[in-house]
């Protein structure tokens, strides 16, 4: 079976994407000192392996899809009582259906940075931006097909730690239902580059890896290796619930800054996830790229 992820594409001009010399699939190492033992890579929902191979110990054959993963890491207290979002109990069918979505999103990502790299690489090549008065059009993409958080082990297996993606917000703290899909639709407006956009990051991780600085890390990679320089990035907004400490750590090592406190903003027991209310909290950063400093 052919990759998935296998591309005719030249990445001269690429995102600073990596491919696995096994399996080809992309990944982004985390920043020093984690990567690129520690890097993010697209869901899996099936084994990205290039070709069949007939050694069942082969590395590259005991790669996992992300199924059991995410019910094993979802069904935890110690998830998904900071979590909004995922169903309870999370169940395997749930899991398929929302890593087939992924799959789709993160495919349709690469599709799109083979398409413009090829494209801007063309343009340099022709001299567009030194022999014109016409600047080469800056390479932007609309999103970030990496996100899920894995641990390369020295046998080549690796394993899962956690999920941060970078999305569009959807601005959960405003409690106006309709001025909150106002907000929202007119986010999602914005051509991709837009410095008006809001980004909002959404994330878990595994409480075997708590404590070692890995979603700071991530959070920091997700920013300056692609948000900023990728997608044209600006503006960062996050919610976290109110006992969600550990959240609230990562974004403050990232210049975050607390923006605002809503009590009661989110309803646990309508979610399943215990009694009462709980509160939000909003952190909101502001970034310039190089060029602009």
């Amino acid at each position: 079976m052919a990759s998935p992820f296998v591309s005719s594409t030249t990445r001269t001009f690429s995102p600073p994407l990596h491919y696995d010399e096994e399996t080809n699939e992309p990944y982004l190492p985390l920043a020093p000192p984690f990567g690129p033992r520690i890097r993010l890579t697209p869901p899996r929902l099936y084994d990205p392996r290039p070709t069949p191979d007939s050694d069942p110990d082969a590395p590259h054959n005991k790669i996992e899809d992300d199924v059991a993963a995410l019910v094993k890491h979802h069904n935890l207290a110690e998830i998904y009582m900071f979590l909004t979002g995922p169903p309870r109990p999370y169940t395997e069918e749930y899991a398929k259906e929302w890593l087939k979505k992924r799959k789709t999103e993160s495919q349709a990502l690469i599709d799109e940075m083979d398409r413009e790299t090829s494209s801007y690489k063309g343009l340099v090549e022709a001299g567009t931006s030194v022999e014109t008065d016409t600047p080469t059009p800056r390479l932007v993409l609309s999103g970030c097909p990496v996100r899920v958080i894995r641990e390369r082990l020295d046998d080549g297996t690796d394993v899962f730690l956690g999920d941060c993606f970078l999305a569009r917000s959807h601005f959960p703290e405003i409690a106006d239902l309709k001025e909150r899909e106002r907000r929202t639709e007119e986010n999602y407006t914005y051509e991709k580059g837009d410095p008006r956009i809001v980004y909002s990051f959404g994330m878990f991780l595994s409480p075997s890896a708590h404590g070692r600085g890995i979603m700071s890390a991530t959070v920091q990679t997700l920013i300056e290796q692609w948000a900023v320089p990728v997608m044209a990035a600006r503006q960062f907004e996050v919610a976290a619930m109110s006992h969600n400490v550990g959240s609230q750590k990562v974004f403050l090592k990232n210049g975050f800054a607390l923006v605002n406190e809503l009590e009661d903003a989110v309803d646990l027991e309508k979610l399943g996830k215990g009694e009462g209310k709980a509160g939000l909290k909003l952190y909101r950063r502001e970034v310039r790229s190089p060029e602009e400093k």
